[in-house]
C-alpha cells in the first residue's frame, strides 16, 4: 500500500488480501486428496444459495434496490455456470416479466421498476435475459428503444469517445 491513498476501506481490503494469501500458501503446501477435498466445489449448496436470491429480497437489502437487474444477472449466470435450474417457485417468464418492468419506454433499463435508465443496469438486464434464454426473454428486449438509448449515451469520438452512464452526465475516458 506504499504510495497509495490509505482509507478505511483500502486498509480492510489489504488486511483481507494478507489473510487470503496465508490461506493460499497453506493450500499450496497440501498434496493429493487432502488438497482436492478442500477445493471441492459444493455445487448443490452454491445452487441453493443462488436460488434464494431470486424473488423478493429481505428488507435488509433495501440498499440494493437500484441493483435488482444485477442481482438477477449474478444469480442467473451463477446458476448457468453450475448447470442448475431456476428454483421451483419462480419461472423464466416471471424473471422476464420483472426485467421487462425495469425497461424504460425511452430505452435502456433502470435499476428497478420505474427507475430511470442507466447503462450499468441495462448491461445487467440484457445479460440476464440472454443468460435466461428463450424466445420470450429475447423478445422482451425492445431493441429499437435500446439502440436509441445506446446512441444517446454514446459520446462522439471528436469529444473523446466513450459512453455516458445515464442522461445528464458525462464520464471522461482516461488515456
Amino acid at each position: 500500500m506504499a504510495g497509495l491513498l490509505k482509507t478505511s476501506t483500502s486498509q480492510q481490503q489489504h488486511a483481507l488480501e494478507l489473510k487470503l494469501c496465508g490461506l493460499y500458501q497453506n493450500l499450496l503446501e497440501l498434496e493429493g486428496e487432502e488438497r482436492d477435498e478442500l477445493l471441492l466445489l459444493l455445487r448443490d449448496r452454491h445452487a441453493r444459495y443462488l436460488q434464494g436470491g431470486l424473488g423478493y429480497l429481505p428488507a435488509g437489502f433495501i440498499s440494493l434496490d437500484a441493483s435488482r437487474p444485477w442481482i438477477c444477472y449474478w444469480v442467473l449466470h451463477g446458476l448457468a455456470l453450475l448447470d442448475s435450474p431456476l428454483p421451483a417457485y419462480i419461472s423464466a417468464d416471471q424473471v422476464t416479466a420483472f426485467l421487462s418492468s425495469c425497461q424504460h419506454p425511452s430505452g435502456g433499463y433502470g435499476g428497478g421498476p420505474g427507475q430511470m435508465p442507466h447503462l450499468a443496469p441495462t448491461y445487467a438486464a440484457v445479460s440476464a435475459l440472454l443468460t435466461l434464454g428463450g424466445k420470450a426473454a429475447y423478445k422482451s428486449i425492445n431493441r429499437a428503444a435500446l439502440w436509441d438509448f445506446l446512441c444517446r449515451m454514446a459520446i462522439p469520438p471528436e469529444q473523446g469517445g466513450g459512453f455516458r452512464m445515464h442522461e445528464g452526465t458525462q464520464h471522461i475516458k482516461l488515456p
